[in-house]
């Protein structure tokens, strides 16, 4: 049995997607399982658990043999993963498959690295065979600047930083191949897009594919930290981001890999592409 958790976030639920898709009969683990009734598909057994009651763990966790540990960004985050940890180890789970992040490391400057690079070592001297999948920025967090590119900019405090962004839709296929298949215990997989992009290509991109001009605007770290305060966003995250994309101006992020290609078998999607599958978003 596979157990997915975070299945209702932005990248779980592309897994879940892809999982159900295949026709393999897995478990969706929720804190609340009506936010994944849009997800039940045949083969697809929803349960209840929560990062934040250990307690809750264990029963989902009963009979699984291979695990996707995903958790939201959280200052508890590597507690809440070692707690998840320890009960995978008393179900008997062999595989855990950890969502993790390019740039993960416990020495990092930026929060959510370090903690995903604490978390790795935790499950590292675990016992538990292991997978780590890290990506660096998703395609999909440009929808959240849909309302940027309708207005004709992009404002971000990026520099001429580059990354290989990444669709999060070949994420879940590489996720899915570690889930269900044997030969990825012990490997790190650097999931990217196929090319590293600066602000100002993925504007280029959207004017190309929009047919209408979208220009990247730099903006301070200051500006952007009080742009997303003010939209609601707690400040430990806010300065977790901000972390981010310091590392990416100094051009920690400027790498791309095949592993997209490599083991889901499939060509990662381009800039260009995910823009014309969501073009409804930014039209």
């Amino acid at each position: 049995m596979i157990l997915v958790t975070g299945g209702t976030g932005t990248s779980g639920s592309e897994i879940t997607r892809f999982l159900a898709a295949t026709g393999e009969k897995f478990r969706l683990m929720a804190r609340d399982p009506r936010r994944a009734e849009g997800l039940r598909a045949p083969g697809v057994e929803v349960v209840a658990g929560d990062f934040a009651r250990p307690d809750s763990l264990d029963a989902a966790l009963r009979g699984v043999t291979r695990a996707l540990l995903l958790t939201p960004p959280d200052e508890r985050q590597v507690e809440q993963q070692a707690a998840f940890v320890g009960a995978a180890k008393r179900a008997g789970v062999r595989h855990v498959v950890k969502f993790s992040a390019a740039g993960a490391d416990p020495a990092s400057p930026a929060r959510f690295l370090r903690q995903h690079g604490e978390s790795e070592r935790l499950i590292q001297s675990s016992g538990l065979a292991w997978t780590f999948l890290r990506p660096p920025f998703f395609m999909q967090n440009l929808l959240a600047l849909a309302g940027m590119v309708k207005g004709g900019a992009l404002h971000q405090p990026a520099g001429d930083g580059r990354a290989a962004f990444v669709d999060v839709r070949d994420i879940a296929a590489v996720a899915a191949d570690a889930l269900t298949r044997d030969g990825h215990e012990g490997k790190v997989h650097e999931v990217t897009g196929p090319r590293s992009l600066s602000h100002a290509d993925i504007a280029a991109a959207f004017s190309a594919v929009l047919g209408r001009e979208v220009q990247y605007a730099d903006v301070p770290p200051e500006a952007a930290r009080q742009a997303m305060l003010g939209a609601g966003m707690g400040a430990w995250q806010v300065d977790g981001i901000l972390e981010l994309y310091d590392l990416l101006r100094d051009g920690k992020f400027d790498r791309a890999t095949d592993t997209v290609k490599r083991v889901a078998g499939r060509e990662p999607t381009t800039i260009e592409q995910f823009i014309r599958d969501h073009r409804e978003a930014f039209a």
